[in-house]
């Protein structure tokens, strides 16, 4: 077996196994611990990071979470708005799919984070948990499922390498030795 297929095979068991990086960004810190706790007792496999202003959670970026939480209307003390936050992150950390999280139903402000490239847009109301845990499960399984594509496109590679190796190799006896293939 190629030592490529025995390394992609256990990156995505070890990518299965480990807690995802999360990181959320939210200035209430009452609200901001309930979110982690909430989210933390309902998703098994998280590493969950929780910050109430957007400098530290910038000063932590060199982490690059899977998956990032915005609230939308940061505080002054945050020294950012949402919006400029999203920005920043997507310049440092491209991976990251962000989840807006904000108090307003807006479809202007909803626009204007989807033009961002901002995963998905939730409203803080009563099933807001219930939705981020359900959206940070759904990257979870699309990044699990593009391994595992890109793991199952490199085994094909290689394969329709070794096939085509063994295609020249009997195509150079038959041209050199034409009585080899007797």
């Amino acid at each position: 077996m190629n030592r490529s297929m025995i390394t992609n095979s256990l990156l995505i068991r070890k990518y299965k196994k480990r807690p995802f990086s999360v990181c959320l960004i939210e200035d209430n810190k009452l609200y901001l611990q309930g979110l982690v706790h909430q989210i933390k007792n309902s998703i098994p496999n998280i590493k969950l990071s929780g910050f109430s202003r957007s400098s530290t959670f910038l000063q932590n970026l060199r982490h690059q979470p899977e998956i990032a939480i915005v609230d939308f209307n940061l505080d002054e003390r945050s020294e950012m708005e949402g919006i400029e936050l999203i920005q920043e992150l997507k310049t440092q950390s491209p991976k990251t799919k962000i989840i807006v999280l904000t108090g307003e139903k807006s479809k202007l402000i909803e626009e204007e984070c989807r033009n961002e490239g901002v995963f998905d847009y939730v409203i803080k109301e009563q099933k807001a948990i219930e939705n981020i845990a359900e959206e940070i499960k759904t990257i979870m399984d699309k990044m699990v499922t593009n391994m595992e594509k890109q793991a199952f496109k490199n085994r094909v590679r290689l394969m329709v390498g070794f096939a085509l190796t063994i295609i020249l190799i009997i195509i150079a006896l038959n041209v050199f030795n034409p009585r080899a293939l007797e």
